[in-house]
């Protein structure tokens, strides 16, 4: 059991602290992805082909360590992985690996219960590498890691800040499709209503999906090209760094049922794509564009409605519409989650 400076006692009463020990991604990166399996609603931006893929394309700056949280050996000697916790360690600064830019939230990865445990030994691993402070970012204010992180922080006489650094929306889904319509308010109902009258009224229109790693490949440049024309912010953030990016996730997290890329189409032709995310029963729209010549039928809004249309139909729970404060979501029903940011630093 871990000790406060000063022989005050152990910090948690649940017994021993995890192991904690830098691994290799190759080493450690199966078990990890088993884990990742384990956890229900383990977050995609947790799966060690997340960081995989973006150390690939964006992380040339990086240092990247992988942290792995292990359990006191059992009387086989198994020391079972109950967490990851990817860093970028720069001299005597850390922070959780990755780039908001790209990832909505942080890849942290530890199975519930087990997060005042998990923060203490990481905590112990900082002052032992001699690491002075920790940015914790991308952590969703309700996470159960976020108060673990402040707990485990307080114990050992760190200072800690907290901000608000972003806003993602989520709508919890409910049975059926005409429940969700009748729950908008009433003027949002009316006009979700009368769009999709009208883009019916302009010819066939349909809702597929790509799920597969060679459809996501055969997909993924319709999209980018939709990202490019709709929304002139989207043509200036898709560098070719980032579009490889996203052509190498596409293919990586397909393989793995994490990804897949919808289309609104009319008389057989796209006219709007959303790039998806999924893990467990929540859908998160990632990205998304659409054809700009159509925008008098509202293909870019009807597809996030579309979107959860077809996620209810599957049986998912929850769409989250990730991090920003664009109108449409509140249209279709978002409610505004804060994400956070914690700064902890050695007293």
């Amino acid at each position: 059991m871990s000790e406060v400076a000063g022989g005050a006692g152990p910090i948690f009463e649940s017994g021993a602290l995890p192991l904690i020990t830098a691994e290799s991604f190759e080493t450690l990166a199966a078990e990890w992805a088993g884990l990742h399996r384990s956890i229900p609603n383990a977050l995609p931006f947790a799966h060690p082909s997340w960081h995989e893929v973006w150390l690939r394309h964006c992380g040339g700056d990086a240092v990247p360590v992988f942290l792995a949280l292990r359990l006191p050996g059992d009387n086989e000697g198994e020391h079972r992985l109950i967490g990851v916790i990817p860093l970028d360690v720069q001299g005597m600064e850390a922070r959780f690996l990755g780039d908001p830019d790209l990832s909505d939230h942080s890849g942290a990865l530890v199975t519930p219960g087990l997060e005042e445990v998990a923060s203490a030994a990481l905590i112990e691993w900082l002052m032992e590498d001699l690491v002075l402070g920790l940015e914790a970012w991308g952590l969703p204010k309700a996470s159960s890691l976020r108060p673990a992180l402040l707990t485990a922080a307080n114990h050992y006489g760190w200072s800690t800040s907290e901000e608000i650094e972003a806003i993602t929306q989520i709508v919890e889904l409910p049975g059926t499709w005409e429940m969700y319509v009748s729950q908008l308010p009433k003027k949002d109902r009316h006009e979700l209503r009368r769009k999709l009258r009208k883009l019916d009224s302009a010819g066939e229109a349909g809702f597929v999906s790509a799920v597969g790693p060679s459809e996501l490949e055969e997909e993924v440049d319709g999209l980018l090209a939709m990202m490019r024309e709709s929304r002139e912010e989207k043509a200036a953030f898709l560098t070719s760094q980032r579009e490889a990016f996203f052509r190498d996730l596409a293919a990586t997290f397909g393989a793995n049922g994490l990804a897949r890329i919808s289309a609104v189409t009319l008389d057989g032709r796209p006219v709007a794509r959303i790039f998806v995310l999924e893990s467990g029963g929540t859908t998160m729209l990632y990205n998304s564009g659409f054809d700009p010549s159509l925008s008098s039928l509202a293909v870019g809004l009807l597809s996030k409605a579309l979107l959860m249309r077809d996620a209810i139909e599957r049986g998912q729970t929850v769409v989250d519409f990730l991090r920003g404060r664009e109108s449409y979501k509140r249209r279709l029903g978002g409610h505004p989650l804060d994400i956070v940011r914690l700064r902890l630093t050695r007293a």
